[in-house]
């Protein structure tokens, strides 16, 4: 149960949760979720709402208490109508999220997962939410991420059975292994279960957009965009066109594209073998993989922009 006083909880209470509720701050009135509003110790966006329990994020704060900035609060709405009215008796809102549900939705599971990686009071400010956020980064390219992520992982997990050594070394290795090294708590739990269940792609996505910011991130995410690119996409045109490749072409096409390509991502070396066996997986697979590929490839794009 809620207490008057504001109770902190931890980044991930939320996640899963869609934003609903409101609260009536007084006569004529009230506060959706999705919005900010000016507060007693700064502004509070209100996340859900509902049996007498108001769950909000601490966006602006007072000097001294610059810890709670980007951290989720619960507190019964009989305390935190009063904080709202007296910080609050122009009801400013400064941002409004609720009108479209989706894009709340978007926020709630990419701000969540920028918790889970950032772990600190600063999440906001480090993960570049408020790019992500106010530039409307979120609702032109959310879809595009989501698709990118269930294009590892939907249809019964087709691309890992077409492409089982891409799989391993771009996805399980590359990316979860980038992710994983990071993430705290339940964020770990949350990222193992999104390697076989496509449901669980809407947790992830915070997760993946939360470590998206730094520099070694997209630079992972550039490298896997180019092996696909520059030599995978390459390879099924040449299968496309019926002159299937020869052994010698596959060791070339490994040897000086696919293993020097991953030695910038990742500190241990792909063996030959394994490069060539995705130049195979690629050429084998061409019309099956190639649309997977793409959105894999389309959102790395709009990311590092």
């Amino acid at each position: 149960m809620a207490t008057a006083d504001p109770k902190h909880l931890p980044p991930l209470t939320l996640l899963g949760i869609g934003p609903t509720g409101r609260v009536d701050i007084k006569l004529g009135y009230m506060q959706q979720a999705g919005q900010i509003f000016s507060s007693i110790d700064g502004s509070r966006l209100l996340m859900y709402a509902t049996f007498g329990e108001a769950y909000y994020m601490q966006v602006d704060t007072k000097p001294n208490e610059t810890w709670k900035k980007g951290q989720l609060f619960v507190q019964s709405t009989t305390g935190y109508r009063p904080d709202v009215n007296v910080g609050g008796t122009a009801y400013h809102v400064n941002l409004n999220l609720a009108a479209t549900k989706s894009v709340l939705s978007d926020f709630l599971d990419i701000y969540m997962g920028c918790l889970a990686i950032a772990g600190g009071p600063l999440a906001w400010s480090i993960t570049g939410m408020n790019v992500l956020v106010m530039g409307g980064k979120i609702k032109r390219n959310y879809q595009l991420y989501v698709e990118a992520l269930e294009a590892f992982v939907s249809n019964d997990m087709e691309l890992r059975k077409l492409m089982p050594t891409f799989y391993d070394h771009m996805y399980a290795e590359l990316f979860l292994g980038r992710i994983e090294a990071d993430v705290k708590d339940k964020a770990k739990d949350l990222i193992k279960e999104s390697i076989p269940a496509p449901k669980a792609v809407k947790g992830l996505i915070g997760v993946f957009l939360g470590k998206v910011g730094e520099d070694p991130m997209k630079r992972m995410l550039q490298g896997i965009r180019g092996i696909i690119v520059d030599v995978l996409f390459k390879v099924m045109d040449h299968a496309g066109s019926g002159k299937p490749l020869s052994n010698e072409q596959v060791q070339q096409l490994a040897h000086h594209h696919i293993v020097p390509m991953y030695a910038k991502l990742s500190q241990v070396a792909m063996r030959q073998d394994r490069a060539e066996a995705i130049i195979r997986e690629a050429a084998g697979n061409a019309a099956r993989i190639r649309p997977r590929l793409l959105k894999i490839a389309g959102a790395v794009e709009a990311l590092t922009a």
